[in-house]
């Protein structure tokens, strides 16, 4: 490589460095509040009410900080502290005969909602105007992170881009060949170009993706709080609390019977004894679903198996 082809390269691989730098420089200083804050919570154990928040549903990679979950690990452990009960249609009641003063605001906020405007489900104290104070008392919890990494590797594409291009015809105009090429024609650089940028490109994946979630850590530790918290819950509870987050209780299904259209029978036809027997038998079964329709079962197990 020739000197002045060393100083193209150079100068242009420098500032590509450059770039990728100012972009962590950028993401160090957005992020800053937020690394302050997972500092100062390293020593303590997770609040299981901001790890729900913070997980956002109890699988892997669902989508942080999504309230439904957060209200249902309240509710949960409510459940689980004895001071309220949930039915099977997922309503939640105070548990008679118990008064106590709750520590955590959330859980206390909750709990007096529910003695004043009776029981409720995970749905009904996300939405019902009634409960606006545990709402906003909920609200307070959820932690001061990002949802998304953010949008980093697209800057890092183009980078590599302008580079690859820039540096090409460059080193084009200067009359430079490509080294290594056995012919020095610099109009190979038109070409060569593109297999700069895809090495130059390659690099952006250091980037995390743009929708992936930040702080893996942190959620590891959200993960073992929201388990630890809720050991001890029956799959029973989970499930009756999980089944009313996004749906309300008592919705029928259109009934069995309802739709079907019977074959329409000639005036003229004429019925044996084995075709009256069929009949009635058809009547006994349209009233047997008729009168029968179940509940939909509906909602999974959203807050379960952590």
């Amino acid at each position: 490589m020739s000197e002045g082809m060393a100083w193209i390269a150079g100068g242009w691989l420098l500032a590509f460095a450059g770039f990728n730098a100012a972009l962590f420089v950028s993401l160090r200083k957005r992020t800053r509040s937020e690394r302050l804050f997972l500092k100062e919570g390293e020593g303590a154990e997770v609040d299981p009410i901001q790890a729900a928040w913070w997980l956002g549903a109890s699988w892997e990679n669902a989508p942080a900080q999504q309230e439904p979950y957060a209200a249902a690990v309240a509710v949960r452990l409510l459940i689980a502290a004895g001071d309220a009960e949930v039915d099977k249609e997922g309503r939640v009641t105070p548990t008679p005969g118990r008064s106590r003063t709750l520590a955590d605001p959330v859980l206390a906020a909750l709990v007096a909602g529910l003695r004043r405007h009776g029981s409720a489900t995970v749905l009904q104290l996300r939405t019902d105007p009634r409960f606006k104070r545990f709402r906003t008392v909920l609200e307070t919890r959820r932690a001061p992170l990002r949802e998304r990494f953010g949008r980093y590797r697209v800057p890092a594409v183009t980078a590599a881009f302008t580079v690859a291009f820039g540096m090409s015809m460059h080193a084009m105009i200067a009359r430079h060949g490509v080294p290594g090429l056995p012919d020095q024609d610099p109009g190979w650089w038109t070409t060569v170009w593109m297999a700069v940028w895809a090495v130059l490109a390659s690099l952006a994946g250091l980037w995390p993706p743009e929708m992936s979630r930040p702080w893996p850590r942190f959620t590891r530790r959200c993960r073992a709080a929201v388990s630890q918290a809720l050991a001890h819950e029956s799959w029973e509870t989970s499930f009756r609390v999980s089944r009313a987050v996004f749906s309300a209780p008592g919705r029928r299904k259109g009934k069995s019977g309802a739709g079907r259209r019977r074959p329409s029978q000639s005036p003229r036809s004429r019925k044996g004894p084995a075709d009256v027997d069929d009949d009635l038998g058809d009547l006994a079964d349209v009233d047997t679903h008729s009168g029968g329709d179940g509940g939909d079962f509906g909602g999974g197990d959203f807050g379960g198996g952590d």
